[in-house]
C-alpha cells in the first residue's frame, strides 16, 4: 500500500478508532472467537487482505491465487533480469517463471469466455517481456565478451580502438550509446542515456601520466553546453588530486584503469571466469 504521508497517518489513525468503538465491552461474548477452552480470544485485525500463492502448488486454484501469481511472476522477472546474480540464481528464477507461465496457462484454458481470454492475454504480455529480456541480456552478454577480450589488449588498442571499447563497455552495463567523436566533437566521444540520465563521456588514451583539473574544467563545459546530466571521463591512466577534488564537487565521474576492470566485472556478472588483472596500469 503507497503511503500518502500524511494522510496515510490520518487514515491509520481513523481504522484504529473505527476498530475500538467496534471491540466488545468487557465480557461480551464474540461469534468466530472461540479458544480451546471455550473461552473468547482477540484476533488480529488487517489493514488489507493478503494474497496466497504457493510456488510448489501443482495448480492455481482460486481468483486470489491468480493475482498472487501475477504478482509473483512480475517480481521473478524482475529480479532476473535487473539484478546481478549468480548461475545458479538465475537457473532458479528461470524456473520459477516457466512454472508460473505454465500454472497461469492452464488456469486461463479452465475458464470459460473472455473471463479466460483476458487471463491469457495478461499471461502473453509477461511471457513477451521475458523474451525480449532474455535477448537483450544476451545481447548484452555477448558485448561483456567483447569488452573482457579487449580488457587485456588495452595496452595495444589505438585511441579509437579505446574508444569501441568504452562504446560497448556502456552498452554491455546497460546504457544506449551514439558514437560522435571525429573533427569538432567538443570534447564529447560518446553520449549514453540509460534510465533518463542522459551523459557524455569523454575517452583520453594516455600510456604514460595524468589527467589534471584543467582537463575536467573543460569537460565541465562540454556536460553544461550539450544540456547533459552527467560526465563520463575515462582513460587508462589515473587522475591527479586535484582532478579528483573537481570531480566530487561536479557532476563528473571519474573512470581510470581499475574502474575499468570493475566496470567490465559488472558487465559480466557474478561468478565469471576472470584472468588476472592486465598489467597497463
Amino acid at each position: 500500500m503507497e503511503c500518502l504521508g500524511p494522510q496515510c497517518a490520518t487514515m491509520l489513525l481513523e481504522w484504529l478508532r473505527t476498530r475500538a468503538e467496534a471491540m466488545p465491552a468487557e465480557g461480551e461474548d464474540v461469534p468466530g472467537r472461540v479458544s480451546a477452552d471455550g473461552a473468547s480470544k482477540p484476533v488480529q485485525g488487517m489493514l488489507w487482505s493478503s494474497v496466497s500463492y504457493d510456488d510448489d502448488a501443482p495448480a492455481i486454484r482460486s481468483e486470489a491465487e491468480l493475482e498472487g501469481a501475477f504478482e509473483h511472476l512480475e517480481y521473478a522477472v524482475f529480479r532476473r533480469f535487473e539484478n546481478q546474480l549468480t548461475r545458479a540464481e538465475r537457473a532458479r528464477l528461470d524456473n520459477t517463471i516457466r512454472n508460473v507461465l505454465f500454472k497461469i496457462e492452464r488456469y486461463a484454458a479452465r475458464l470459460a469466455g473472455e473471463m479466460g481470454s483476458a487471463v491469457e492475454r495478461r499471461r502473453r504480455v509477461i511471457e513477451e517481456m521475458v523474451v525480449e529480456a532474455r535477448e537483450k541480456a544476451e545481447r548484452l552478454r555477448l558485448q561483456a565478451r567483447r569488452a573482457d577480450l579487449k580488457l587485456a589488449q588495452l595496452a595495444d588498442l589505438t585511441p579509437e580502438g579505446f574508444e569501441e571499447f568504452v562504446a560497448e563497455l556502456f552498452e554491455a552495463i546497460g546504457y544506449t550509446v551514439d558514437r560522435v567523436g571525429g573533427t569538432g566533437d567538443e570534447g564529447v566521444d560518446l553520449r549514453v542515456e540509460r534510465k533518463g540520465l542522459r551523459g557524455v563521456v569523454q575517452c583520453k588514451y594516455h600510456k604514460k601520466g595524468v589527467v589534471g583539473s584543467p582537463e575536467l574544467q573543460k569537460f565541465l563545459g562540454t556536460i553544461h553546453h550539450t544540456s547533459s546530466h552527467k560526465g563520463f571521463f575515462v582513460t587508462t591512466r589515473t587522475f591527479s588530486l586535484a582532478a579528483e577534488r573537481f570531480a566530487g564537487d561536479h557532476p563528473i565521474e571519474l573512470v581510470d584503469g581499475p574502474r575499468l576492470v570493475e566496470l567490465v566485472r559488472e558487465a559480466m556478472g557474478p561468478g565469471a571466469v576472470k584472468e588476472p588483472e592486465p598489467l597497463w596500469f
